[in-house]
C-alpha cells in the first residue's frame, strides 16, 4: 500500500507539472481571443496579438505539446487505477 501511496503522490506531482504547461497556453489563447473581439483589425496592436495568437494556435498543434497531452491522459488514467487499487485494498 505505501509503495502504491508514493507512487501516486510522485505521478500526482508530475501530473500537476503537465497540467499547468497544457493549461497556460489555452488561458492565454482565452484573453488573446477576448481582446482580439474589441480591436479594429487593421490597428498594429490588433496584428501583434493576432501574431501571438497564431503562434500559440501552432504551439498546440506541436509533436511536442501533443506528447505531452497523451503522456497527462495516460498518467491520469494511472493515477486512477493506483487510487482504485489503495481503496480496494483499504476495503480488505
Amino acid at each position: 500500500r505505501r509503495h502504491y501511496k508514493d507512487e501516486f503522490a510522485a505521478g500526482l506531482r508530475r501530473y500537476g507539472e503537465l497540467c499547468a504547461q497544457l493549461d497556460a497556453p489555452g488561458q492565454r489563447l482565452a484573453q488573446l481571443e477576448q481582446q482580439l473581439e474589441q480591436l479594429p483589425e487593421d490597428s498594429a496592436h490588433y496584428q501583434a496579438l493576432a501574431e501571438e495568437y497564431n503562434r500559440l494556435k501552432d504551439l498546440k498543434r506541436s509533436p511536442e505539446y501533443q506528447e505531452k497531452k497523451r503522456e497527462s491522459q495516460t498518467l491520469r488514467n494511472k493515477l486512477f487505477h493506483i487510487k482504485r487499487m489503495v481503496s480496494d485494498y483499504d476495503k480488505l
